[in-house]
């Protein structure tokens, strides 16, 4: 995760700096815009609002992120775009310290002198973070549900394999373990 960010995605900086320690609320509107100005393959096209609730205080700042919307995502099968629902709530503490480092995925170390957080990366690993792994087109999903799970069987009967004689050393093993 990188605090700084390009000079296209200016508009998601938060000026920290200057803010009393209090509540303070911001909303983002997430577009091609955003999704063309960094530099990956995951989503071209969405529509996604961004509530963004900062906690300021001496210690810390706590952002809780809130996005709803929808992306276009690439159905894996038949290569058909679909929009795909984004809904998801995300918590990011910013401790202050003596260097500007990622402790984890939800803490992040920053200098008191720190004058902005760009909360535009974490926008989108959040988005990234709420994409299926397998992306398939809802008709598709509605049909794999309604089906049973793929279940690989032999082509020998089941009663046949139990019927066959076993090794006779078995034979002796379950005669030691019964004494």
């Amino acid at each position: 995760m990188q605090l700084g960010f390009e000079a296209g995605m200016k508009i998601y900086n938060i000026d920290i700096f200057r803010l009393s320690n209090k509540l303070h609320q911001y909303e983002f509107e997430i577009d091609q815009t955003f999704f063309q100005s960094l530099d990956q393959d995951l989503v071209e096209n969405g529509a996604i609002k961004a509530q963004v609730d900062l906690n300021k205080n001496d210690r810390f700042i706590a952002l809780d992120f809130k996005l709803e919307g929808t992306v276009e995502l690439t159905c894996d099968r038949s290569l058909d775009p679909f929009d795909h629902p984004i809904e998801e709530s995300h918590k990011v503490i910013f401790k202050y310290g003596d260097s500007e480092q990622e402790l984890s995925d939800d803490m992040v170390m920053i200098t008191p002198q720190t004058q902005q957080i760009n909360v535009g990366q974490f926008l989108f690993e959040f988005i990234g973070l709420a994409l299926p792994m397998k992306k398939l087109h809802p008709r598709f999903q509605t049909k794999d549900q309604e089906d049973d799970p793929l279940v690989y069987m032999t082509g020998e009967d089941v009663e046949e394999s139990q019927d066959t004689e076993t090794d006779p050393r078995w034979n002796e093993l379950k005669r030691l373990k019964k004494n």
